[in-house]
């Protein structure tokens, strides 16, 4: 079986991600354009990318996918092209720039300390900094609601009016 996410799928995904900073919705054309592969192969990769990374959207077009769309993406694939940081990359990331620091420093007890917090970081404490990315990383409970909860408050929120206009007040 062929690789498809290093060859076809995350150049697509990157291109999608770069090109709807500029745009509210980007056609397969416009990908195929950025990317330099096919319609067809960008079409391929968006319904492999659908829904986890974008929200793909086909026109009836008779099979011709030129003006079929993306109209969004989620967290999950701009963290994926690296827009976004994971937690390991963020620690990834603090463990360079702590290396580059150290590499850089004159004064010989910083520059140990930096080379220490590196390998501290980035190694030996990565599974506690890596928590603590992701805490950091998270939005504050209770700030963004899990998609299972919006759900049941939206449809609460809707049955609410709709008691109150049939008269039962006692219901809410």
């Amino acid at each position: 079986m062929d690789d498809t996410w290093t060859t076809r799928d995350l150049p697509v995904l990157d291109a999608t991600v770069g090109l709807l900073e500029a745009s509210f919705m980007v056609t397969v054309s416009d990908i195929a354009g950025r990317t330099g592969l096919g319609e067809r192969d960008v079409a391929a990769a968006l319904e492999a990318l659908d829904p986890v990374y974008v929200d793909f959207r086909k026109t009836t077009t008779g099979g011709d996918p030129t003006f079929w769309y993306v109209h969004k993406v989620t967290p999950e694939a701009r963290r994926a092209v690296g827009q976004w940081p994971t937690p390991a990359s963020l620690v990834t990331r603090l463990a360079e720039e702590f290396s580059s620091a150290a590499a850089e420093e004159r004064d010989a007890e910083r520059k140990g300390l930096l080379a220490y917090a590196a390998r501290l970081v980035g190694d030996t404490l990565r599974d506690v900094a890596e928590r603590a990315a992701a805490a950091v990383l998270s939005p504050p409970e209770g700030l963004v609601p899990l998609p299972e909860q919006s759900g049941r408050s939206r449809g609460a929120a809707a049955a609410a009016p709709q008691r109150q206009a049939d008269g039962d007040t006692d219901a809410a």
